[in-house]
């Protein structure tokens, strides 16, 4: 399946996520970024084009760096002065860090704990995950969760999936609750926290 539209058009992509989010999109870049110490380094995977760097990181002289499927984003966030590149997170050699975040991504995987872990192991302080529990793509009614699918397809053909409240809570301590540190909703409830540590 070839990639949505609002894969290969950041602002068109900006535009909807504020649709759906209102004010609140840019607001929980700032939540999630408070965990974050000055002076730190990041890897943001999944990072669209570095808006988690726009609205939360700039002022914080942290040393960061995204990594994204979309050629576009990586594109657009380089000329706007962002460290982006282009990669296939599965396949990317996690470099050392002090934190590394993944925000809205998590259900693009096949295999998210193994994503999780790897990230773990490359932190050196922590793993922050957000992530949305409250899905258009989870409609009860098929033409809106069927439209939603199409338009959130990053052209990786896993796009079925999506996480509710209740199946992030038991991925999380299922596969990772020795590690979980802090977890919380965000965003009107629309997305969770969690804050991990490698112990």
């Amino acid at each position: 399946m070839n990639k949505s539209l609002i894969y290969k058009y950041p602002i068109l992509y900006r535009l909807i996520m504020v649709g759906l989010y209102g004010p609140a999109y840019f607001r929980r870049f700032g939540e999630l970024g408070a965990y974050i110490e000055n002076d730190s380094s990041i890897v943001d995977l999944c990072c669209g084009f570095g808006d988690f760097y726009t609205y939360a990181l700039r002022d914080k002289n942290i040393k960061y760096k995204g990594v994204d499927l979309s050629e576009e984003f990586a594109v657009y966030a380089i000329k706007k002065g962002i460290d982006v590149q282009r990669g296939n997170i599965e396949n990317y050699e996690f470099p050392s860090a002090d934190y590394y975040t993944m925000i809205g991504s998590l259900y693009h995987f096949q295999n998210p704990q193994e994503i999780i872990s790897r990230m773990l192991v490359a932190s050196r302080k922590k793993v922050l995950i957000m992530e949305p529990i409250r899905n258009l793509t989870n409609s009860k009614y098929k033409i809106i969760s069927k439209l939603s699918r199409h338009l959130t397809n990053e052209g990786n053909n896993h796009n079925d999936f999506r996480f509710s409240e209740q199946t992030l809570d038991e991925f999380m301590n299922r596969n990772l609750k020795n590690n979980i540190i802090e977890a919380k909703n965000i965003a009107g409830g629309r997305d969770k926290i969690y804050i991990l540590e490698n112990r």
